[in-house]
């Protein structure tokens, strides 16, 4: 009789190969958990963004003074790389630029807001449609449709 010491050859070749199927289908679980995670953020942010504009908007229309709106208006950015390829992709009606605002990182914070814009990218806002936009867009998981707005 033959006595086998350990494991052969073709069973350490099965275990390896079930060991690196699962620590695939751990990391791509975990990077599909955190694209999911940040798309959610987004969404979050753009939603507190959008009642603080709601609040600013009717302060505007009460005060009658158009200063209390944050933001620079996007036809004074036009010449910003970020805000040129956003208009060129056309999402928001580029004959009405002076209603739209982009929303810098230190408008935010006036806003009282404990948010930050994304890397290169800026939260633009419509205050009369109560729009938000995000300027570099995000996927929504599984699918291939980009969003750049909340309305």
């Amino acid at each position: 009789m033959k006595v086998e010491k350990g494991m052969g050859t073709i069973a350490i070749i099965i275990s390896v190969l079930i060991i690196v199927g699962i620590a695939i289908f751990a990391y791509n679980f975990a990077v599909n958990t955190a694209d999911e995670q940040k798309i959610e953020d987004i969404r979050a942010n753009m939603l507190l963004i959008q009642g603080k504009c709601k609040i600013l908007q009717e302060t505007t229309k009460v005060n009658n003074n158009e200063d209390s709106l944050k933001g620079r208006k996007l036809s004074d950015m036009q010449e910003d790389s970020i805000i040129s390829d956003f208009l060129n992709k056309n999402i928001v009606d580029s004959t009405k630029l002076d209603k739209y605002y982009a929303l810098s990182n230190d408008d935010l914070a006036s806003m009282e807001l404990d948010i930050q814009n994304e890397k290169d990218s800026y939260y633009v806002v419509n205050y009369e449609e109560n729009t938000v936009y995000i300027t570099k867009g995000y996927s929504v998981v599984g699918s291939e449709e980009v969003i750049y707005k909340l309305d």
